[in-house]
């Protein structure tokens, strides 16, 4: 099979995955997100990341939220700019182990926007396409993802965004958690994204908040922690979320299971295994967060 008509299986598998149609053994296929917007496929994180997977059919693109010196809700995993990948305007690798000279927090977005996060190859992800890229404005990602989905006649994509407070980074490498979850929501509320946003985060002091707030908004609640259990887990929030989303080995069937009764669906991360995709699929999760969406596609579909 050529280049052309994999990408074309992986996008008639996208669209089936994104309108629930069921597998050939009857179980519904669960909704695909591309982490960070596709991180083995493209740049992270990036708009030229986002336009990719939305040109191969991706029903919902996964993101993260930083914010900068002067305010600007900027589209970043990390809180630094990693030094191995990423290049200064004169084209040099920045030193490795001075993360804090590089925390976004730490500079205004013209001093920001004028490192490459994307020409670096990542040994992570050997399928990637490398390309200069910078670090984008919230705002100006939307617009570009909203745009060629209207250009190319798709479906409005959904958007899965996290917001990277943590108490540890609180007037650090953030702002405080409250002031950073009221600049993301002022300009995600300009982009009238309705039922197509969901905010998650593993911050319970952010989710909390945003649920007082914001009682309308779509709420996915982070776990990695292994110690508590899932009663546990919930018990430090104030409400129930409409997302339970676990790192993926954590989930049994029992797990899913109490979260379908809670009214919560289920969204595992990160999944980059056709064997770690089928068995969650079989679990019966809602969705499933991935690097790599056009092979998920694939596997979901029944593919090898």
């Amino acid at each position: 099979m050529n280049v052309r008509m994999q990408c074309a299986a992986a996008a008639l598998a996208m669209a089936a995955a994104f309108c629930g149609c069921g597998s050939s053994t009857g179980d519904s296929t669960p909704i695909i997100h591309a982490h960070r917007g596709g991180a083995a496929l493209f740049p992270e994180n990036t708009i030229e990341a986002m336009l990719g997977s939305v040109r191969m059919g991706v029903p919902v693109l996964e993101l993260d939220l930083h914010i900068t010196r002067d305010s600007v809700v900027v589209v970043s995993h990390d809180a630094s700019l990693p030094a191995c990948r990423t290049l200064t305007v004169e084209g040099d690798t920045l030193v490795a182990g001075d993360g804090l000279a590089y925390s976004i927090y730490s500079m205004d977005y013209d001093s920001l926007s004028r490192f490459d996060v994307g020409s670096l190859p990542d040994p992570r992800w050997p399928r990637r396409v490398n390309m200069a890229c910078g670090v984008p404005r919230l705002s100006d990602l939307v617009d570009s993802v909203e745009q060629m989905s209207a250009r190319l006649g798709r479906h409005p994509v959904g958007y899965n965004i996290e917001i990277k407070s943590a108490p540890s980074k609180d007037c650090v490498l953030t702002p405080d958690y409250r002031t950073f979850a009221d600049e993301c929501m002022k300009v995600l509320s300009s982009k009238n994204l309705g039922s197509r946003l969901t905010i998650q985060c593993f911050d319970v002091r952010t989710l909390d908040y945003l649920r007082a707030k914001y009682p309308a908004l779509c709420l996915s609640y982070l776990v990695e922690d292994t110690v508590l259990s899932f009663e546990e887990q919930l018990g430090l929030l104030d409400f129930v979320p409409q997302y339970y989303s676990p790192e993926s080995s954590m989930l049994t069937r029992e797990i899913v299971d109490k979260a379908h009764e809670m009214g919560m669906k289920v969204l595992p991360w990160t999944v980059d295994s056709k064997q770690e995709a089928l068995r969650l699929k079989g679990l019966g999760v809602d969705g499933i967060i991935t690097d790599c969406p056009d092979s998920m596609a694939v596997w979901l579909g029944g593919g090898n």
